[in-house]
């Protein structure tokens, strides 16, 4: 098929706002900024949802507007959109029983994530070569796809190493299995692929710019030469900086920021092409406040999209699995891994629909659309947008009791905030367990053992975790109840082998009770999970010289201490 007429004007919305909203100049920018100012991104974690708000929640929004805009459009999307769809939702709903196969879900969605971004950066730099007037060529498409593939083959061996952050970063895992789960390349073989494809990147880099170069001048390449260099800032360099100097990025490392910030300026990509489409489509007209309409149904839908299943799924309604404890990451992959889905089948430039209007600036080929009916038609429209902005009100009451309410009050101890933010996180469906953690551990230090076991105790029953048990064991160690204590904390390592708090205090509460070989299997234990708190490696060692000045052999057996290791 025959390419469609490039435009006389290769820009969508302008230069500027190309550069800065389609192309990653404005996502530089910022990341300068911050820097400048000396903010950390890291920092700005608690802050994050009300910036996704404003750009990830509405570039999904957007995708539903465009597949269900229309009668034609969801008849022409009806395969990814109700066929593909239930699939995946059938997948979540599994997955929220067996955390193994929810486990590969999040996987899948994790490794596709950065693949769905570069196909997005490919497609616009394609989209940008015919708009400039270049002959693209099957050489030229060789080039411009194989740069992009190997750019992301180097994201692909660095999660799927054996020594992965996804097995760290809280942004890759929860409680009871749910997790990303890497392939576990190992290392050696890591570093040669990585080193292979760096130096394939560098060869595919100069012949890509030479071959452009030659047909067509620097200024009509600018787009695709900040759209390379965007696909680079995101993704070639966290990782190999993160390889070269693993400390520069700070203790959660460059493959969590880079997926946080690359996800933002993916989504803000995403929103300035699809308003374009939407403009010439004739969806959208070009004043003000069509375009803030449209923004605001995005938004609407996006959120409803995020909410409404977590809050079905979680503790508000049928209790199945809280948001912090893998609800919230299961919730992230069908959403995610539908809409990858949906897009690959809405924006190829080989549909005249879509290259119509992408490469040719003009309105795309579309079936007459029926007239509108009217009636109890403004019924349904008013439902959807009161859904929507229900949805919106618990992601900012989410937002801002997650931020003030819980991980500030924390903090500065306040307890009756904490309480607050329990019963409105409770209110809209997201209550979980730490909450409760937090709040038996503040109720504990004000003396009242027996509100904060009640806590600790709301907390298992939302999901186990190995501090709400270490919380239990701590109180019944002050109250001397060393069988109690003893069992909680040997509850808590079932749940975490290698839990340090949960180790030490177990290894402190055997040596109360005369165990001296179990205190010291589990000190040691508790000084390999935890070898950077000193704290801990220094009760080992007490307990070690507390021992040696003993000679009365424990149960028939003497105790036999080689070094620092106990056997």
């Amino acid at each position: 098929m025959s390419s469609p007429r490039a435009p006389a004007r290769p820009w969508l919305l302008g230069p500027i706002a190309d550069l800065l909203f389609g192309c990653g100049l404005g996502y530089a920018l910022v990341v300068a900024a911050l820097i400048g100012l000396g903010i950390a991104m890291d920092a700005m974690r608690g802050w994050l949802p009300f910036v996704v708000l404003v750009t990830g929640v509405p570039h999904y929004g957007a995708t539903l507007l465009r597949v269900v805009g229309s009668p034609e459009a969801r008849r022409r999307h009806a395969r990814p959109l109700i066929h593909l769809g239930v699939l995946v939702w059938a997948l979540f709903v599994v997955s929220l029983f067996l955390p193994r196969l929810g486990a590969i879900f999040i996987t899948l969605y994790l490794t596709w994530s950065p693949w769905h971004y570069t196909g997005q950066n490919y497609g616009i730099v394609m989209m940008y070569l015919h708009r400039g007037g270049f002959v693209v060529t099957p050489l030229s498409r060789r080039l411009v796809r194989g740069w992009f593939a190997l750019s992301f083959a180097l994201v692909f061996f660095n999660i799927h190493n054996a020594a992965s952050l996804g097995d760290a970063d809280p942004l890759y895992v929860a409680a009871g299995g749910y997790r990303f789960t890497p392939l576990g390349i190992p290392e050696g073989v890591t570093k040669i692929a990585l080193l292979a494809v760096s130096a394939a990147l560098a060869a595919v880099t100069i012949a890509l710019f030479l071959h452009l170069l030659r047909r067509r001048g620097a200024a009509r390449l600018s787009p695709v030469v900040a759209l390379l260099a965007s696909q680079a800032a995101w993704f070639v360099a966290p990782v190999i900086i993160g390889r070269l100097w693993p400390g520069l990025y700070g203790p959660r490392g460059p493959a969590a920021l880079a997926f946080i910030w690359a996800a933002i300026a993916h989504s803000v990509q995403y929103l300035w092409i699809s308003l374009y489409y939407a403009k010439q489509s004739g969806a959208v007209r070009g004043t003000a406040r069509a375009t803030g309409g449209y923004l605001g149904a995005a938004v609407l839908a996006g959120a409803a999209l995020w909410i409404f299943p977590a809050f079905v799924a979680g503790p508000g309604a049928f209790g199945v699995l809280p948001f912090e404890s893998g609800l919230g990451l299961l919730v992230a992959s069908a959403v995610n891994v539908h809409h990858f889905i949906l897009d690959g089948a809405i924006w190829r430039l080989r549909d005249a629909r879509v290259g119509d209007v992408l490469v040719s600036g003009s309105s795309p080929r579309t079936e007459p659309e029926p007239p509108p009916r009217h009636g109890s038609s403004w019924i349904g429209r008013a439902a959807l947008v009161a859904a929507g902005c229900v949805a919106v009100s618990f992601w900012l009451v989410s937002t801002w009791e997650r931020e003030i309410g819980e991980r500030r009050a924390v903090l500065s101890g306040n307890l009756e905030r904490l309480s607050i933010a329990a019963r409105r996180l409770s209110l809209i469906g997201l209550d979980g367990p730490r909450i409760h953690v937090s709040l038996g551990g503040l109720l504990a230090r004000h003396g009242d053992g027996a509100a904060a076991l009640g806590e600790y105790r709301r907390s298992l029953a939302l999901a186990p975790t190995p501090a709400a048990w270490v919380g239990i064991g701590k109180i019944h160690e002050s109250q001397h109840d060393l069988a109690s204590a003893r069992a909680a904390y040997e509850a808590a390592i079932s749940l975490d082998p290698k839990h340090a708090d949960a180790l030490d205090h177990l290894s402190q509460v055997w040596l109360a009770l005369g165990g001296w070989n179990e205190a010291i299997s589990m000190g040691y234990r508790a000084t390999l999970a935890a070898p950077d708190r000193p704290e801990i490696r220094r009760r080992y060692e007490d307990l070690l010289r507390k021992i040696s000045l003993e000679t009365e052999p424990l149960g028939g057996e003497e105790i036999v201490v080689k070094g620092t290791a106990y056997e």
